[in-house]
């Protein structure tokens, strides 16, 4: 079983997907051999309100629980933002939370993220961090967003020692530096931007947090399944059950998918 932690649906305003849609999403899994995946909504990142974003994920997702675990994604800047993330997770089911400040025009020292923060805690919940969307050199001229600073992750890390957090789409992460900021054990990182060759990122982030830190991811729809898939094939000479955590069951660990 194959679980995919980096995958997005809806429009994207900067640049055609041809595959956006969660119909057409299901039909990309299933010719790649996708199980699952954690889906995250791109509406959620580009509506003026979130929660409407949110919305359609859950609508668009109901009816396929064994194959996709939604997460919602939160504007602390937006009024009203605990009533929406209360719906998310009580009413909708959703198992995970993205922060997106870049995006949203905020700072992570601006008091009402330590109270969205909280919240996330108080739900148990992993805070879901995306580096980028896309890479920098090849952005509209009108996508401003910064990718996400490693240094006010790892503060935000120490300050929350109860805090969950998954890295999605992220390279040039340092493991010792995440395991001095106490995240081994509660955090995950899926391998669609790391190298399983060269400067092995995947191995070097296993000796410091352990195979628990590892998960399967694509990037999909931005980018095609393929290269996963080989990474995921140069692991095969992993041992056997270290290997099923990267393919599925660290995701079902940490993001606590019953998938019934």
């Amino acid at each position: 079983m194959i679980i995919d932690c980096n995958a997005f649906c809806g429009p994207y305003p900067f640049r055609q997907l041809r595959y956006h849609s969660v119909d057409a999403i299901l039909g990309l899994m299933d010719r790649n051999g996708l199980d699952g995946a954690i889906l995250q909504s791109l509406t959620s990142v580009f509506y003026r309100d979130a929660h409407r974003g949110n919305e359609e994920l859950y609508q668009a997702t109901r009816s396929h629980p064994t194959r996709f675990l939604t997460v919602c994604t939160l504007n602390p800047k937006y009024v009203g933002w605990e009533d929406d993330l209360k719906q998310a997770v009580e009413q909708w089911g959703m198992k995970a939370v993205a922060l997106y400040p870049s995006h949203h025009g905020y700072q992570w020292n601006d008091p009402f993220v330590a109270d969205a923060i909280g919240k996330i805690v108080e739900y148990d919940l992993p805070l879901v961090l995306v580096q980028r969307l896309e890479d920098r050199r090849q952005r509209h001229a009108w996508d401003a967003a910064e990718d996400l600073d490693l240094r006010s992750v790892l503060d935000l890390a120490t300050g929350n020692p109860r805090l969950r957090i998954f890295f999605c789409n992220w390279n040039s992460l340092d493991g010792t530096k995440l395991a001095n900021a106490g995240l081994r054990g509660r955090c995950l990182i899926d391998f669609s931007r790391l190298q399983v060759l060269l400067n092995r990122d995947v191995f070097k982030l296993m000796d410091s947090l352990g195979v628990e830190s590892i998960a399967f991811g694509s990037h999909l729809p931005f980018d095609y399944v393929g290269p996963s898939l080989v990474k995921l094939s140069i692991l095969e000479s992993m041992e056997p059950r270290d290997l099923e955590k990267i393919r599925s069951g660290n995701a079902i660990s940490f993001f606590r998918w019953s998938r019934s």
